[in-house]
């Protein structure tokens, strides 16, 4: 049978040799001589040749014997030696893929028995293809005797599992718990691996194949282009060997090492026949650009490692493998040329046989095959765009336009896209256009009929002309232009209307006309800005109203003057200057006839001036009356809107920004209010200066009109900008001084006699004193005095400015060497340097302020409280804690807590019974209690049921809700321990009602229990003096034998006694079982069980 399989295969390979040679001009070609799309494969090849194999054991590391088995028993085995260091005796893996040669056989070999490799050890060997293959056969030729149980697995990704290909084993149900068969019938699972045993014998010893065709034994072999079943089967990126159990003669069991030495693993090929995987795409595999790894050379506008996948832009139907009926080509998708981007749609392909649904449609257009426009879009008129409609959303009824591309307008709305109102509206909303709605005081009651934007005055903005604009306030209705200017002395464009102002007038009536002088024009206060001083303006009105009309008039700024003139002669020519305003040396002026006037004539006419410009004189004559000006007043009244009130830039303060704020200067006093203003210029050394001719007010040493420069007597640089950029000269008596260039020292130029220095500032060595007066008041120069301790031949003794010796010896100190350093005592005046000062050498925890110092006589240090000895080192008897620094203190132990009343001479510490604790023992330590002669016990509260670890002063805890007992570590009645929320629980309330009737029997159960309890005792007692009497019956027997009888009489009376009192214990017992036994004795023991009571009888 093994031999008509393998003639078999071998009929099977040759038949697919001969089909891959006779077809392969047909196979190598994607297309055929029409050049239409067919199914190509690349050559059918040993996938696995010269492909590295991984082998999970390999003999020769460290080197080893092994044997060639003979299958004969008793004949010497020829042995040979398996060393991976050296080439003519290794056996690696690199072997089971290499070139095959007859003559000169290579073999991969694994460890021998003796090493442990049998069953259940396993060995793998893994082969890697680098891509998936179309697998045909897998074969695998013994150097020595097939293995008794061996697998081969395959699996499809490099990261996927292990799927096992096909079971070889002479015990497939023991090793793989299969059944052995050769097929599957029609209808089983084709995927499905098969165990046979066909290649499972010991025989032939070496050269055995072993073959095995992926499609043998499968139904659909036949029909395998219609199979994805099969076609996944046949497909694989790597095949796994697992060698699981050697054959042997069964000698091994006698463990001889040169039978187990002939037992191992060994072959000598392992080919895989396939082809690389393209499913019927390519016709060849190269390697890939950058990898060495193969893949498909795809056609059919299919790309991928496999030719998996359709290329971009061909996806007008699904991706499918080729067929020798259907090549199955990717198809370009159809987008009309506006997109180059497209992705295979399975509902389209369902509804029209096209899958390739575009995506990025250019110009506009939509649709899977850009075959229409988008929504909100129309076609021009050369048909191969779209344009985007465009109708405006608010004045359009919907977004979309006909054929041409006017949108479908709302009421009041006009324009082919609805973007614009009709004559008449304005403001496009919802429902279609409004009126236009306009200020009357700001504007001219005219709007734009595209936005409704009203046509403003020309000093008024706004949508509505409802706001001045920059610069300008007091929106009037009257006001030609809207708004007013501000003033402000053009100081500020910001201001708005002030309050608190009322309309007032000032005026003139005349009773008499008398002609005005010629040549010498009236004077008026119109424009305010002009009369910002307090002086009054020189004029030639009448006598009787000249004085209204002077002072500052800025509250009539914007307003009217109306008068009433007339001429002589009707023939009387005017001037350009008429009317003319003077005063604070500025002059304004106009003609009558300006700003809309009539010309003058002999009838008195009224004459409205609300504006006046610069003029010139030229001379007239007329008759004035009535002269009336509009200005405001501070109270109550019809508001005065036109009065500014500006906001300022910095530098400018005032209700009209005429003055300047502290630290800043008029620029041009000759303009008054008119001039900017400037900020101070001090160099740093005044915050002000004066307004009007910028003086500064200069600090710090400094002078001039900016205190540029330092005054005399000092020195520096006043530009600097700081307080201290000029300083007095550092010379005596005020002297001059001068600053060196280069150096830039200050060198006083006229010393005093007997100083000396840069500065005059020092005395000469061995004298003292400050002639500068540096520190106080002036000293001159005097010789050092220092008590005959100091080097006489030294330099410097002592200080030039103070005369304290500076190099006092002998331990001396003091400005004059006249008393010993601190910290030594004695006499330092004496002759004998011997006898002047020694070191206190106080101690410094004795010492009051730790002082180091002592008395200068005696050298006694100044002990602390209880402390003694000349240097305070000794706590007086019965006192410690020196080292604390603030005295010796009385060791108090408590009597009770201490056990001998001692202390520790540093600390204090008295020693403490157990459980006691304080410096003094005189109280427990935490946790414990009764504080007594034999010390404080422990408190012992459970954690769990106490609210605090401290006890009273009796020793009970202090238990949380649910607990009680004196370590609270039981629950309350009616109360039930929860180890799901760690605490006692409170019982459902049926428990009290039960807890109730549990005391009324308690009482009564007890009482039984008692007189039970006194029966048994008595029944025991009995037994037990019968049993005293046996004993002494048996010893009786054992002294005479003449008392026998007497004895086992006494014996068995006794034996009848106990059988009695055994009837009455029978009886007891049976009492308390059917009392046991009843229901209310089963609730009670519930509820004892579930309280943790235990009375007596539930032990009996």
């Amino acid at each position: 049978l093994h031999g008509l399989r393998m003639r078999w295969f071998i009929q099977v390979v040759f038949s697919l040799t001969c089909l891959a040679i006779c077809s392969h001009s047909a196979m190598d070609e994607c297309t055929d001589d029409s050049s239409r799309p067919q199914r190509c494969m690349p050559e059918f090849v040993n996938a696995a040749f010269n492909v590295t194999v991984v082998a999970t054991n390999t003999c020769g590391s460290p080197p080893e014997e092994y044997c060639v088995q003979t299958g004969v028993t008793g004949v010497t085995k020829s042995c040979h030696i398996c060393d991976a260091r050296d080439r003519r005796q290794h056996h690696s893996a690199v072997y089971l893929t290499d070139y095959n040669n007859q003559q000169d056989t290579t073999w991969w070999q694994s460890q021998t028995m003796l090493a442990g490799i049998q069953y259940p050890n396993s060995i793998n060997l893994t082969l890697h293809l680098g891509k998936a293959f179309d697998i045909t056969y897998v074969r695998l030729k013994f150097h020595t005797s097939r293995p008794e149980s061996f697998a081969i697995y395959k699996r499809t990704s490099e990261d996927g599992p292990w799927t096992p290909y096909q079971y070889y084993s002479g015990s497939c149900e023991k090793t793989y718990q299969k059944f052995n068969r050769g097929f599957i019938r029609t209808g089983e699972d084709e995927q499905q691996a098969l165990c046979t045993d066909e290649f499972s014998d010991i025989s032939p010893l070496t050269g055995g194949n072993v073959a095995f065709s992926t499609l043998e034994g499968r139904p659909s072999a036949y029909n395998f282009d219609n199979s994805p079943v099969l076609q996944e089967w046949v497909t694989a990126t790597d095949i796994k060997v697992t060698l699981n159990r050697l054959n042997t003669f069964g000698d091994e069991v006698f463990n001889d090492p040169k039978v187990l030495k002939s037992y191992y693993y060994a072959v000598s090929d392992f080919a895989v026949g396939g082809r690389c995987k393209c499913n019927g795409h390519a016709s060849e595999c190269v390697k890939n650009n950058g990898f060495d790894k193969p893949v498909c050379n795809c056609k059919h506008n299919t790309e991928g490692d496999d030719c998996n996948v359709c290329m971009p832009f061909y996806n007008d139907r699904p991706w499918r493998r080729a067929t020798a009926n259907n090549p199955n080509e990717c198809l370009k998708c159809n987008c009309n040329g506006k997109s180059a981007e497209c992705y295979f749609d399975p509902e389209l392909y369902r509804a029209t046989g096209h899958g390739g649904h575009c995506r990025n449609c250019a110009d506009n257009t939509d649709g899977p095959k850009c075959e229409r426009c988008l929504d909100n879009h129309y076609r021009d008129r050369s048909g191969n765009r779209c344009l985007p409609c465009s109708c405006n959303s608010v004045g359009s009824l919907a977004t979309q336009c006909d054929n041409t591309g006017r949108c479908s307008c709302k009421p009041g709305v006009m324009g082919d896209k609805c973007d614009r109102c009709q004559p008449g509206f304005h403001t496009l909303t919802e429902a279609g256009c409004r009126p236009c709605s306009c200020n009357p005081s700001g504007s001219t009651q005219e709007c734009d009929v595209q936005t409704g934007r009203c046509q403003c005055k020309d000093n008024v903005e706004g949508f509505n002309c409802d706001r001045c604009k920059l610069g300008y306030f007091n929106l009037d209705p009257q006001n030609p232009q809207g708004c007013t200017l501000c003033f402000c002395f053009q100081h500020s464009s910001v201001c708005d209307s002030a309050e608190g102002y009322s309309i007032d007038t000032v005026s003139s009536t005349f009773d008499k006309g008398e002609p005005i002088h010629t040549f010498s024009p009236f004077h008026y206060g119109l424009r305010p800005g002009l009369f910002t001083n307090k002086k009054e303006a020189e004029v030639s009105l009448y006598k009787y109203s000249g004085k209204r009309f002077l002072g500052n008039q800025l509250l009539s700024y914007g307003q009217n003057l109306t008068l009433n003139f007339r001429v002589d002669r009707r023939d009387t020519r005017l001037s350009a200057e008429d009317v003319v305003l003077e005063g604070a040396g500025l002059r304004v002026a106009v003609p009558l006839i300006a700003q809309g006037n009539a010309y003058p004539g002999e009838n008195m006419q009224t004459f409205v001036f609300r504006h006046l410009i610069n003029a010139h004189r030229s001379p007239g004559a007329g008759y004035l009356d009535d002269v009336m000006l509009i200005t405001a007043k501070r109270g109550p009244g019809i508001p005065a809107r036109w009065v500014e009130k500006c906001t300022c830039p910095q530098g400018y303060m005032g209700q009209h920004c005429e003055n300047c704020t502290l630290g800043y200067r008029r620029n041009r006093p000759d303009l008054g209010a008119f001039s900017s203003c400037d900020a101070c210029n001090c160099n740093g050394h005044s915050d002000t200066c004066n307004p009007d001719t910028g003086m500064c007010d200069c600090q710090h040493n400094t002078a001039g009109l900016s205190c540029e420069r330092c005054e005399d007597g000092s020195y520096g640089d006043s530009t600097v900008g700081s307080s201290s950029d000029c300083k007095p000269c550092p010379c005596p008596g005020g002297s001059t001084c001068a600053v060196v260039p280069k150096t830039k020292e200050v060198v006083c130029t006229n010393c005093p006699t007997g100083t000396t220095g840069k500065r005059c500032e020092l005395c000469d060595d061995g004298f003292f004193g400050d002639p500068l007066g540096e520190n106080g008041s002036v000293r001159v120069c005097q010789a050092c005095k220092c008590s005959d301790n100091i080097d006489p031949n030294a330099v410097g003794n002592c200080d030039r400015e103070t005369g304290a010796c500076l190099k006092c010896i002998y331990n001396t100190d003091g400005l004059f060497c006249d008393h010993c350093k601190e910290g030594f005592y004695g006499s330092p005046l004496a002759t004998n340097p011997n006898d002047k000062c020694k070191p206190c050498s106080c101690s410094p925890y004795g010492t009051v302020d730790r002082q180091t110092s002592c008395l200068q006589v005696t050298g006694q240090c100044p002990c602390l409280a209880h402390v003694t000895n000349r240097d305070c080192s000794v706590c007086e008897p019965g006192f410690f804690n020196l080292q604390s620094g603030t005295g010796c203190v009385r060791c108090t132990c408590d009597p009770i807590g201490s056990t001998n009343g001692q202390c520790d001479i540093s600390s204090g510490q008295c020693e403490c019974q157990p459980g006691v604790t304080g410096l003094r023992c005189e109280r427990c330590e935490v946790n414990f209690f009764g504080f007594g002669l034999s010390g404080c016990k422990p408190c012992d509260c459970d954690p769990e049921g106490s609210s605090t670890t401290q006890c009273k002063d009796d020793g009970r805890c202090e238990c949380s809700p649910g607990f009680v007992g004196a370590r609270c570590d039981m629950c309350e009645e009616n109360y039930f321990y929860n180890r799901s929320t760690l605490g006692c629980q409170q019982c459902p309330a049926c428990y009290s009602l039960i807890r109730d009737k549990v005391q009324t029997l308690g009482v009564v159960f007890v009482n039984v229990d008692k007189g039970l309890l006194e029966r048994l005792g008595n029944l025991n007692n009995t037994l037990t003096t019968q049993w005293n009497r046996l004993q002494n019956i048996r010893n009786g027997v054992d002294d005479t034998g003449t008392q026998t009888d007497k004895a086992r009489n006494r014996v068995r009376d006794a034996e009848n006694l106990v059988d009695r009192a055994r009837e009455e214990l029978d009886k007891a017992k049976d009492a308390i079982s059917k009392l046991v036994g009843h229901p209310l004795m089963i609730i009670l023991r519930n509820v004892f069980v579930l309280y943790n009571i235990h009375p007596m009888f539930y032990h009996v």
